[in-house]
């Protein structure tokens, strides 16, 4: 009888679970998505502490001139692989927004190095260390 007294620990839930629909996106990002991109690529290429930036063939870009940077880069690449869209009119083509999602992080990581590239490429004489020639 103290068993029937004594609350129940493990109530079962009885209720159905909601049988909605959830579905996500993979192509096109959302704006929301786009902009965290955008973000994140202006940072990266602002910041002296990335990989890239450690070497002497990168320089990073100034924090300024970095988020329109970022902007332009996402926008380009964006507007490349949407065109390059190989996802088919069906809702179902998984594989085909993946495959376009992979051609949009391509084209950002692509423009981005020739950012820092072309940053790299635009030092002056002013900021090379001066060597001495040799006088043999």
């Amino acid at each position: 009888m103290a068993e029937a007294a004594s609350p129940k620990r493990h109530e079962t839930n009885t209720t159905k679970p909601n049988n909605t629909k959830f579905s996500f996106s993979i192509w096109p990002p959302s704006q929301r998505i786009r902009d965290a991109v955008i973000a994140r690529l202006a940072e990266t290429l602002s910041s002296s502490d990335t990989i890239l930036s450690n070497s002497q063939r990168y320089r990073p870009i100034p924090a300024d001139e970095s988020s329109g940077s970022a902007r332009i880069i996402e926008e380009e690449a964006f507007s490349a692989a949407a065109s390059a869209d190989i996802s088919t009119a069906a809702e179902g083509d998984v594989d085909g927004k993946i495959e376009t999602l992979g051609v949009y992080a391509k084209e950002i990581s692509k423009r981005a190095l020739e950012m820092l590239k072309s940053g790299a490429s635009q030092v002056t004489t002013e900021e090379l260390p001066y060597v001495k020639p040799d006088s043999s």
